[in-house]
């Protein structure tokens, strides 16, 4: 099901007998479990009303569980968290509860709440027949830019779409941290209704993705004065120079096949989903690749390995042949 229909039904009273929720997003994991519970409560007293269970319960005690009518409220809702009911290791109980989804009782709804799940299982099968399915994974950049601005609606603050993007890009794709980071910006930014890219710069705590996208993207721009900058300041707070050397390996790889796809033929969405890349990703490298030809870009990958090659036979430091890297390419 898709999330937009299960709100939709939750709002309008629509609930199901069984739900299973997993995903690598464990924010909107617990904001769909929170509003299934919320749909489900036609009463304040709370009691009888909600059983937990995890993977040391059997399936018979589930089942138990569901068929004993609700007490002082109109709903029995049980959540079962990592069960791994979904996954090989509990097959008797997985049969068991596979068997008993489409004999739940109108007064019950059981949600499971999964961290893993196999797609082939049997549970997984049946649940996709008699209940509800959803798959929590990560929001698109898009979709997380147009979210992050309804959050600063709610806290009466506005962002200009280049200053949603430029958020997202610099607190990642988590949604907790992005919660987090938005109730920090929003108390910094005061009275002020309009939130700039200076304010994100200057409260915002950016990924350790954030800082080495900055660090390529200044280096591959000719900008190596600021790219080296960056590299200091990383190394200042403890980063890995190997681990550096190899997201600068990553972006000259992603230049070097979003512009050989660019002259294919190949449209950015064509090639973000080709590679499996996000669309400003492809945008920003055609930008950085008009600097290089294929055969810059081709020696520029082969002084990379060789420069990695150096460092682990322990002809160079790693600090001093990463910064060679960014003066030679970075345009000095």
């Amino acid at each position: 099901m898709e999330q937009k229909k299960l709100i939709s039904d939750l709002k309008n009273g629509i609930l199901q007998s069984s739900y299973l929720l997993y995903g690598e997003e464990k924010f909107l994991v617990s904001f769909y479990a929170q509003a299934i519970e919320n749909a489900a409560a036609t009463t304040q007293d709370s009691y009888n009303y909600k059983d937990v269970f995890n993977n040391t319960t059997p399936a018979h005690e589930i089942i138990m569980t569901a068929e004993t009518l609700p007490f002082l409220t109109e709903r029995r809702l049980i959540f079962v968290r990592d069960s791994k009911l979904f996954v090989t290791g509990r097959k008797d109980d997985s049969e068991k509860m596979a068997e008993y989804l489409p004999k739940i009782p109108k007064e019950t709804i059981i949600v499971f709440i999964e961290s893993d799940v196999d797609r082939r299982s049997k549970m997984f099968k049946q649940m996709s027949k008699v209940g509800v399915v959803l798959d929590c994974a990560p929001p698109t950049p898009q979709t997380l830019a147009t979210w992050v601005t309804r959050l600063a609606k709610e806290k009466g603050k506005t962002f200009a779409p280049a200053a949603a993007h430029k958020f997202v890009q610099t607190v990642g794709t988590n949604m907790s941290a992005i919660s987090q980071e938005m109730g920090k910006l929003a108390a910094y930014c005061g009275d002020n209704t309009e939130i700039t890219t200076t304010d994100i710069e200057t409260i915002c705590t950016p990924t350790l993705e954030s800082r080495i996208f900055d660090l390529t993207k200044a280096m591959c721009n000719g900008r190596a004065a600021e790219a080296l900058a960056r590299y200091r300041d990383m190394l200042i707070l403890k980063e890995s120079p190997i681990m550096i050397l190899t997201m600068i390996v990553r972006q000259f790889r992603i230049i070097l096949l979003s512009k050989c796809a660019n002259e294919k033929g190949m449209t950015i969405y064509e090639t973000a989903k080709e590679f499996n890349l996000r669309d400003f990703m492809v945008s920003e490298a055609l930008g950085q690749g008009q600097r290089f030809s294929v055969a810059e870009l081709l020696e520029a990958l082969e002084n990379c390995l060789d420069t990695d090659v150096k460092i682990k036979t322990g002809l160079i430091s790693p600090e001093f042949g990463v910064e060679m890297l960014i003066v030679k390419y970075g345009g000095l």
